[in-house]
């Protein structure tokens, strides 16, 4: 074998075994380091796991807390808005009718007022029609009941008793603000088993207690519910409810309330054979009436759509005050929980068993490079050949232009410059906190045989380059020329090799 090549293959793989064998060592110490990294994150993880099972009470208690709240649904205030009124309040809303002729011989009835206004006076009062049909047909006389037995007299304004309807408007010789107005609700909203009050004068009451004077005091109120939505009795025409409030004779005209105090029918009719069976005609057949003869009225839409503004405002107050409260809970458990710190505890096992496993690898990697390296440079050894290289009597230096070492020449005839920042490997050791530095950055050497420089980058993460921009290929030598420069990551560590 060539003595020039002899010597490059030897130079060559000598640089392979110091740099495998430095890298060995390197992974070896980091791969014991992963080791006991992997370790103490089990550990960590192990008492975070535990410390997270010892919160259970804690935890169980907080999310009781956070479905307590999720529960809660917003409630108007109905003190604030008024938007229910109590059957006692109600009974300011009913009257009674009587038609008397000159005997004093008549009937009786109950009758509501109609109005806009809940805090103005009435002048106009709805009850059935066969209440006031001596009136209509035999001239009685017809008075709505007022306090303090203040009979007032009414008028007809309309009137209908036949199968299609059985409804009379009433109008008083004055307005009066002794009655206070009803506020309709459409009956088409009303559903099968909604609570409902009766109040009106039924006769069966007035048979027990003949003093009866007919005003708020001698008014009976009975509770039921809806039997029925939509009911045609025989013999009639008209759309009713069956409802199970107790009524008779004296309730016909009175006033049927949903449980928010709101006029959803008008009682007509009961069953001859049961006091739980009787009917109410729908408000929204009362509403087209009112309609009809241009008497104004308040409903529950309406009446309703002045507070939704400031309800909305009230309800987003409530769910905002609502997501605050869960999201301050949700934050407790989580704390408690451990959930996100075990969550990191348990990325960063395995990240070091990540580490562990790669750094194993790495060291078998250059522990069989360098196996091989030796063996190579074993064979290169022992095989024979000739010629000596012959020595031009010139030294190699590698001068340092920029950077920490700036100004200082190293000889390099007989040796290898590695150069980087681990003292374990390199014989040009930067500081460590020198930026784009590695670990193992190059090598350089002198090759006397051709008389070049051999530069070798050693896998650095900001590389080596030469003068023209190019960056060496890791593990690829690359000759230089004496006067050369390179720089390692940029130009602020630059070198030149020379000889003299």
């Amino acid at each position: 074998m060539n003595k020039g090549l002899k010597y490059t293959l030897v130079s060559l793989l000598s640089v392979a075994i110091v740099g495998c064998g430095a890298m060995s060592i390197v992974s070896a110490v980091q791969w014991g380091q992963a080791k006991d990294n992997l370790k103490i994150a089990k550990e960590n993880l192990e008492e975070v796991r535990e410390e997270s099972a010892d919160n259970e009470k804690e935890r169980q208690s907080i999310k009781d807390k956070i479905q307590e709240e999720k529960n809660k649904t917003f409630q108007p205030d109905t003190s604030k808005y008024k938007m229910s009124f109590s059957p006692s309040e109600n009974q300011q809303s009913v009257a009674a009718v009587f038609c008397v002729d000159p005997t004093g011989y008549g009937s009786l009835g109950s009758s509501y007022p109609i109005g806009t206004d809940l805090e103005g006076e009435v002048q106009y009062f709805v009850t059935n029609g066969h209440v006031v049909d001596g009136y209509q047909k035999e001239g009685q006389r017809l008075f709505v009941r007022l306090e303090n037995k203040e009979n007032v007299p009414a008028e007809v304004v309309f009137f209908e008793f036949d199968s299609k309807m059985d409804m009379a408007i009433l109008k008083i010789e004055k307005p009066t603000d002794q009655r206070r107005t009803v506020i309709i609700r459409n009956s088409d909203d009303v559903k099968t088993g909604e609570k409902v009050t009766a109040i009106g004068y039924p006769d069966k009451s007035s048979d027990i207690d003949p003093t009866m004077t007919y005003d708020m005091a001698s008014q009976t109120v009975t509770a039921g519910v809806i039997s029925k939505t939509d009911v045609v009795p025989s013999s009639v025409a008209y759309h009713t409810f069956q409802h199970d409030s107790f009524i008779s004779h004296g309730n016909s005209g009175g006033p049927l309330f949903d449980e928010n105090g709101y006029l959803i029918g008008m009682n007509t009719l009961i069953h001859k054979n049961s006091e739980n069976v009787n009917f109410a005609i729908h408000s929204k057949s009362i509403m087209e009436i009112l309609d009809q003869n241009n008497i104004p009225y308040i409903t529950s839409e309406a009446y309703l759509e002045e507070f939704n503004a400031e309800i909305e405002s009230d309800k987003k107050a409530f769910e905002d005050e609502k997501d605050a409260a869960i999201k301050k809970l949700e934050k407790q458990l989580a704390k408690v929980e451990n959930a996100e710190e075990i969550a990191e505890f348990e990325d960063r096992v395995e990240k070091r068993k990540d580490e562990v496993e790669n750094n194993k690898l790495l060291l078998f990697v250059f522990a069989g490079v360098a196996a091989v390296c030796v063996i190579g440079l074993l064979v290169v050894l022992f095989v024979r050949g000739g010629g000596a290289v012959e020595d031009d009597g010139l030294t190699s230096y590698l001068v340092c232009i920029k950077g920490v070492f700036a100004g200082m020449r190293y000889d390099i005839s007989k040796h290898t410059m590695t150069i980087g920042r681990d003292r374990n490997t390199c014989t040009m050791v930067f500081p460590e906190e020198t930026p784009g530095i590695s670990s193992n950055h190059c090598s350089i050497y002198f090759d006397s045989r051709t008389k070049n420089f051999v530069l070798t980058d050693n896998g650095s993460t900001y590389g080596t380059y030469l003068a023209d921009g190019r960056k060496l290929t890791k593990g690829v030598p690359e000759s230089l020329e004496p006067g050369s420069t390179f720089a390692l990551a940029d130009k602020a560590n630059e070198f030149k090799v020379e000889r003299g």
